[in-house]
């Protein structure tokens, strides 16, 4: 092949993988209300590419991949209905953040995931004010979620608690103490069941 024509096909190669990358929806969520600007037909694709960057990076870092890979539509979603920080998200172990944090400002410092002096692996209240709640153990956020919507509610407040809970949580007597405390403290308290149908069947763009 022309030396010259070689050149020009490896120059064009380049061109096309950076306008690829620079293309991608994700590095335009810099905050959830840029997931609120998303057309419907665009959440798919958005879908895709975090999943890419999970099992890019985590793959390099290591890090709770299958948890994550599990709530990815999920937490997409969270971010279209409510408004975080105001709206509160308390997640059971909180291992299950990783897109969350992707959404709220952190996607650039996303490969320093679980390294020295980076993103933490849970979610950690000194991190960012969009984590109401760090924990690292099953079990703790009906109970916590439940304590911040009777504070709301004392205080006269409008936020959302939404306490996102997994399998893990309903083993624990302290999640079912909470829900039987429900009724009696607050009229408004948002439970989402996460069980865990993990999405692992992702292609990766070469």
């Amino acid at each position: 092949m022309n030396p010259k024509a070689q050149t020009m096909k490896s120059n064009s190669s380049e061109t096309a993988e950076a306008t690829a990358t620079a293309s991608r929806l994700l590095d335009r969520i810099q905050s959830p209300a840029d997931i609120k600007s998303l057309r419907e037909q665009d959440l798919p694709r958005l879908a895709h590419e975090v999943r890419e960057e999970l099992i890019g990076v985590l793959s390099q870092t290591g890090g709770h991949l299958g948890p994550n890979l599990g709530v990815v539509e999920l937490t997409i979603a969270l971010h279209r209905v409510f408004n975080t920080p105001h709206d509160r998200f308390v997640m059971d172990v909180s291992h299950q953040g990783y897109v969350h944090k992707m959404f709220t400002g952190r996607l650039d410092r996303f490969n320093t995931m679980r390294q020295f002096g980076g993103l933490n692996g849970f979610l950690l209240r000194s991190e960012s004010e969009h984590d109401c709640y760090g924990a690292g153990h099953a079990g703790t956020a009906l109970s916590a979620g439940l304590g911040m919507a009777v504070g709301r509610d004392l205080r006269g407040g409008d936020e959302n608690i939404v306490v996102v809970a997994g399998d893990a949580a309903f083993t624990c007597g302290i999640s079912y103490e909470a829900l039987n405390n429900v009724k009696a403290h607050t009229k408004r308290f948002i439970v989402v069941v996460d069980r865990k149908k993990r999405r692992r069947d992702c292609k990766l763009s070469k």
